[in-house]
């Protein structure tokens, strides 16, 4: 289990918090979707929970164990952080050596079933990828690693729709095979709603809420209702602390957290104190967004809209970009080839 407690991060040239006294767990073998806008402190919570960076206070243990400067701990994790780093000279053969080398159980015969399985090929340079491409590369090393926690930074970003589908797949046929943990940072809701069993959202490097999807699904809803006259006033809807309220003719619609029959009862009740009675009253189930959209206003949190937005899918599957982190001098040894999934994140 991931065990993050009361955390608090500051970068040196920043006046603001990255990170504000976050606390949450991770259950073992789950798969978890860390969402915030950019900025919110989604990399720097994965980098720390990685062990690339130490936080300025609290803890984060890795099964009961510190991780930063621990070795064993790290040797638990992989980590795709989302600006990886390939020497220009190499290619996906000499990296997965790289790794069989450094890293104990790492796996060759799944680097190359899984390059087989997403159509790569592994003597091609890394330099003459596409985007799209070196993320599958990085999903694929990941995986090879058979690490018990993966840890991966805005993972489908420059995937085209079937592959970002099949990197899906994956992930969930290697949480059922091993049990592994696996945690994907985006600020893009759509990406992660139908892969993760939990949702963490933070906001301006606070935690702003931790929970099941199923239970985040069951606990808010949209709800219709008509008076049965017109003495009444939408104010009679206050206590409920309503989003999106809106009224087409006699039918009002709105949005509240809380039990049904609760909800029902109430307005029932309120109703009758206005010597009124609730003629239509229905339930209705909420998409993912609408329930985010209620818990960030009652939260107070920023205005993020984009994690909601549907996505306009610009990948770059078949643009070449040669990786801009990459040395001048090229060093074909292929010992040499090292990125952010080795040794949970360090280089």
């Amino acid at each position: 289990m991931i065990s993050i407690d009361k955390v608090t991060k500051r970068y040196t040239d920043s006046k603001t918090l990255s990170l504000d006294n976050i606390s949450l767990e991770i259950p073992n073998g789950s798969i978890v979707g860390l969402i915030g806008i950019n900025g919110a402190g989604k990399s720097t919570l994965l980098r720390i929970a990685a062990g690339v960076y130490k936080q300025d206070s609290g803890a984060v243990l890795i099964d009961g164990d510190p991780v930063y400067e621990n070795e064993i701990a790290k040797s638990k994790i992989a980590f795709i952080s989302d600006e990886q780093f390939y020497r220009p000279a190499s290619n996906m053969k000499k990296m997965a050596q790289t790794y069989n080398a450094l890293r104990e159980g790492f796996s060759m015969k799944k680097f190359y079933a899984l390059a087989e399985e997403f159509g790569l090929d592994v003597h091609q340079s890394l330099a003459s990828f596409s985007k799209g491409m070196r993320r599958k590369n990085d999903v694929i090393t990941a995986l090879s690693c058979e690490t018990e926690y993966i840890l991966c930074d805005e993972t489908f970003d420059g995937l085209d729709p079937i592959t970002r589908e099949k990197t899906k797949k994956v992930f969930i046929e290697n949480v059922a095979d091993s049990g592994a943990t696996i945690m994907l940072a985006s600020h893009n809701l759509k990406e992660l709603e139908d892969i993760c069993d939990r949702i963490v959202l933070i906001d301006k490097g606070k935690l702003v809420l931790s929970a099941e999807l199923d239970d985040l699904k069951d606990s808010v809803s949209k709800y219709q209702l008509m008076f049965g006259n017109n003495r009444y006033s939408l104010d009679i809807l206050d206590f409920l602390n309503p989003a999106s309220v809106s009224q087409s003719g006699q039918i009002i619609s709105f949005i509240a957290a809380g039990n049904e029959d609760y909800i029902r009862k109430s307005l029932e009740a309120a109703a009758r104190d206005r010597d009124n009675e609730i003629a239509y009253f229905e339930s209705l189930p909420l998409s993912l967004d609408e329930i985010f959209a209620y818990k960030l206003k009652t939260a107070g949190a920023s205005d993020l809209s984009e994690l909601t937005e549907t996505r306009s899918d610009k990948y770059s599957e078949s643009i070449p970009i040669v990786p801009d982190k990459v040395s001048e001098e090229a060093d074909t040894n292929d010992i040499s080839d090292t990125n952010d999934t080795a040794n949970g994140g360090e280089r």
